[in-house]
């Protein structure tokens, strides 16, 4: 499919014919003197013909160039709509079958007229994945010499730099496109991971994208996206080294770039597996928790029976653990000073959690992400500090 704005080039002021040199390589067709764009495609193309113009531009282009044995549509547009054209060129292109190629040539047509078509064009394959090729001759040296170019380049870059900062706000990226010389499946990998909790692929989709991003940043071909690649390390800057860090630390960072992007549920579901890992983690650490217990039993339940023992202000016959002294009753009372700092957290957390977990039709919640913003903050400290750092059996 062949779609064409029409305009009024080829006579001269006289109402003379005359014709200007066509640079055609870049499109494997023969170079030579045309009388204008149009008179290009009908020559060299065997195809369906879709027209674009206004009346007069129509009448013009029907007395000067010949249409005979072609498959031509003119489509008559109001001089100055912006609408017809973005329009009728959406509406041509999903005519498309799969897989059928279009190319739209924007050589033509008042000055707003090729614009409209691009940003039409522009939006269908962005939104259908259309095999669509843009085209424009642009003026030579000399005043009637033209060579034709691809724009289709730059359509990418425009659905790369869309995708791009979806990506920094959202940390999601639809891989929709495929771009010579970027590894944009790497992109969709480490959102997938991360996104779905997927903590196996997660280290391996980073260090793979951390690639992809130093490629980038050395390729002239997306030199003007430079600082969208820049701004994307920079929102994924908490990843260097970390697969180095324990589970709980990883959560805490989790649960703050959730937060950014406006993920609260996200954000608090890390934030609780944060604290209860972290509780756990000292409870072994401190050798509350022994090394059969703590590489045998399901960390679930687990991390489960540490937060009861923590929160519960009675230890004794009501909660016999397995996994240390069952005769230690004064455990909690030792340490109660510790625990209840946590405790009070904890309850804070889970509530907030609950409300957020299940849709509330009745009440709205205002404070959500203050109160979520003092809940990390709170639990980051008892981390950073180490709050369980002395717990003694």
């Amino acid at each position: 499919m062949i779609i064409s704005i029409l305009g009024m080039a080829g006579r001269d002021r006289e109402n003379n014919k005359i014709t200007a040199y066509y640079d055609c390589d870049v499109l494997d067709k023969k170079s030579g003197e045309y009388f204008n764009a149009t008179d290009f495609l009908i020559r060299n193309y065997n195809d369906i013909f879709y027209f674009l113009g206004t009346k007069e531009a129509i009448d013009f282009q029907k007395k000067l160039v010949n249409f005979k044995n072609k498959t031509v549509e003119f489509i008559t547009i109001e001089h100055n709509s912006l609408d017809d054209i973005f329009e009728n060129v959406y509406r041509l292109i999903s005519k498309t079958k799969d897989n059928e190629k279009v190319l739209l040539d924007i050589t033509h047509g008042f000055r707003h007229q090729p614009i409209s078509a691009i940003f039409s064009a522009t939006l269908h394959k962005f939104l259908n994945q259309s095999q669509l090729d843009i085209i424009f001759a642009k003026q030579g040296l000399n005043f009637n010499e033209y060579e034709y170019i691809y724009l289709t380049e730059y359509i990418e870059m425009t659905q790369l730099s869309l995708l791009l900062t979806g990506f920094i706000r959202t940390l999601n990226f639809v891989n929709s496109i495929e771009i010579e010389n970027l590894n944009t499946l790497a992109f969709e990998k480490f959102s997938r991971a991360l996104l779905s909790n997927d903590f196996k692929s997660l280290v391996a989709s980073y260090k793979n994208l951390e690639i992809t991003l130093e490629q980038a940043k050395t390729n002239k071909k997306f030199n003007h996206l430079r600082e969208l690649f820049a701004q994307v390390e920079e929102t994924l800057i908490e990843f260097k080294g970390f697969e180095n860090k324990e589970f709980h630390e990883k959560y805490i960072i989790l649960a703050k770039l959730m937060f950014d992007k406006n993920y609260y549920l996200l954000s608090l579901t890390y934030l609780f597996e944060a604290i209860r890992l972290y509780s756990s983690y000292s409870f072994y650490k401190n050798g509350v928790i022994n090394n059969y217990a703590w590489n045998n039993f399901d960390k679930y339940g687990l991390n489960k029976d540490v937060m009861s023992c923590i929160t519960q202000k009675e230890f004794g016959e009501k909660y016999k653990p397995t996994y240390y002294d069952k005769n230690n009753i004064n455990f909690y009372t030792k340490n109660t000073e510790a625990f209840d700092k946590i405790a009070i957290e904890y309850k804070k957390l889970k509530d907030l959690r609950n409300s957020l977990t299940h849709i509330n039709h009745e009440e709205s919640q205002p404070n959500i992400k203050s109160d979520l913003r003092n809940l990390i903050n709170s639990i980051e400290i008892i981390i950073s500090t180490d709050v369980l750092k002395k717990i003694t059996k």
